[in-house]
């Protein structure tokens, strides 16, 4: 939640320690793209009130859950166990409020997709669609 640094350097710092964080020391792998990410994140230019403004369009967004009710198509729910931002309560309650919904959860994700985990996202994925076909 912190104001990214305006600097290069500060700012790339700053993005890696965040995903680190976000992947919960998980996946070290990442951090090599996430300086490529960082890097071209930068060089697009800095908004900083963007993360501001999508939280509060979160918060003003209100409860999706009665609405989830009415979701009528083969649905994948896919949550890390150690999702810093959004508890794993939160993703099973979610696969439990759509009807007929898959629930994957994937033990070491925190709150990013690691490129060492999507072989099997992508599984789930394909999964799913060949449910709606």
């Amino acid at each position: 939640m912190r104001t990214p640094g305006r600097r290069l350097d500060s700012y790339v710092d700053q993005y890696v320690d965040t995903y680190r964080t976000l992947r919960m020391g998980h996946f070290p792998e990442e951090e090599g793209r996430d300086r490529v990410r960082a890097l071209r994140s930068h060089a697009r230019g800095l908004n900083p009130l963007g993360s501001a403004r999508q939280l509060v369009a979160i918060l003003a967004s209100g409860s999706r859950k009665l609405a989830l009710r009415r979701v009528s198509v083969p649905t994948l729910v896919i949550h890390g166990a150690v999702d810093p931002l959004v508890p794993l309560a939160a993703g099973v309650d979610t696969a439990d409020s759509i009807p007929g919904a898959e629930l994957m959860v994937l033990s070491d994700m925190g709150h990013t997709m690691p490129m060492r985990l999507w072989p099997r996202i992508i599984e789930g994925i394909i999964g799913v669609t060949k449910r709606a076909s």
